[in-house]
C-alpha cells in the first residue's frame, strides 16, 4: 500500500475516533441525565449513574476503534516513530506495555496485522530538504504576543488597585504579582536579540554556545498540558524552551528541525 498520509493527517483522523467521539458520548450521557433529573420521581442519583455509564461506554468506544486506527495509520504513514510519539503525547493511544494498552480490543486478525507492522519500527523516519527554508533561521520574541500578555498583566494591577481601594487588602496582592510580571514582559519587549538560531550546523540558544547536530539527541517540539493550560516546547538534550512567546509556530519549528538535520547529514556525507 502506498504511503501517502502525513503524520498530521493521521492524527487528525485519530482525534475524531479516539478523542472527540468518546467525549461526545460522555457529554451526551450527562445531557440525558439532566433530562431525567427533571423528573423529580427519579432523583439526582441518575446524574451519577449516567456519568459512570457515559465514561464506560466512551472507554469501550476508544478500545474498539483504537486498533482500527493504528493499523490504518501504521500502514499509510511513512514516519511511524514520529506518528507513535505524537499519538502518545496527544493521548490518542497509550505507551507500549502500559496497563491501559491492555484494555484495547484486538481481534485475532488485528493482532496478526499489528505483528506484521512491527517491522516498520525497525526503519528510521525519513525527512526531506525544503528549499523554501533559508540557510539560517532566527527566532525572536513575538512583539504581538508580548503586548497581549502585557495588557493582561496591567489588568491584574488594575484589579488589585480596585480591591485595595475597597480596602480588601488580601486580594490586593495582585498588584505585586502584576508589577513583577509586567517588569518581566517589558524586559522581553526590549530584547531584540534572537532567542533561538537554527541552521545546518546545529541549534544555538541565547547566551549559550551552538550545539552541533552530531551532539543533539531527542530533539522535538511537543505540547505539555497541565489542567486547562497547554504550553508548546522545543526540547533537545537537557534543554526545554517555551516557544509560546516566540515568532515560530509548532509545525513550522518541527519542519525546521527536520530540514536542518537533513542538510547537516548531506554535508557530512559529502565530506
Amino acid at each position: 500500500m502506498r504511503e501517502e498520509i502525513t503524520v498530521n493527517e493521521a492524527l487528525k483522523k485519530g482525534r475524531i475516533k479516539l478523542i472527540y467521539l468518546p467525549i461526545s458520548i460522555i457529554v451526551g450521557f450527562i445531557g440525558l441525565g439532566l433530562l431525567f433529573k427533571e423528573n423529580q420521581s427519579i432523583g439526582e442519583w441518575i446524574l451519577l449513574l449516567n456519568l459512570i455509564a457515559g465514561i464506560l461506554l466512551a472507554w469501550l468506544t476508544w478500545s474498539y476503534f483504537v486498533n482500527d486506527w493504528k493499523i490504518w495509520a501504521y500502514e499509510n504513514v511513512r514516519n511511524i516513530h514520529e506518528l507513535q510519539r505524537k499519538a502518545v503525547e496527544e493521548k490518542l493511544i497509550w505507551e507500549s506495555g502500559s496497563w491501559f494498552e491492555k484494555t484495547e480490543f484486538k481481534s485475532p486478525e488485528q493482532k496478526i496485522k499489528l505483528k506484521a507492522l512491527e517491522k516498520k519500527f525497525l526503519e528510521k523516519d525519513v525527512h526531506k530538504d525544503n528549499l523554501s527554508v533559508p540557510k539560517e533561521t532566527l527566532i525572536f520574541y513575538s512583539k504581538t504576543a508580548l503586548v497581549f500578555l502585557l495588557i493582561i498583566r496591567l489588568g491584574m494591577i488594575s484589579i488589585g488597585i480596585y480591591f485595595l481601594w475597597e480596602e480588601n487588602y488580601f486580594v490586593s496582592f495582585l498588584i505585586a504579582i502584576g508589577l513583577y510580571l509586567t517588569y518581566e514582559q517589558i524586559k522581553k519587549l526590549r530584547d531584540n536579540e534572537p532567542q533561538i538560531i537554527i541552521n545546518d550546523k546545529g541549534i544555538k540558544l541565547k547566551n549559550k554556545k551552538l550545539v552541533s547536530w552530531e551532539n543533539i539527541h531527542n530533539d522535538k517540539v511537543f505540547t505539555k498540558t497541565n489542567g486547562k493550560n497547554s504550553i508548546n516546547y522545543l526540547a533537545f538534550n537537557n534543554e526545554m524552551v517555551d516557544i509560546g512567546e516566540l515568532t515560530v509556530k509548532f509545525e513550522e519549528l518541527e519542519n525546521l528541525l527536520h530540514v536542518y538535520r537533513v542538510r547537516n547529514e548531506i554535508i557530512t556525507k559529502s565530506q
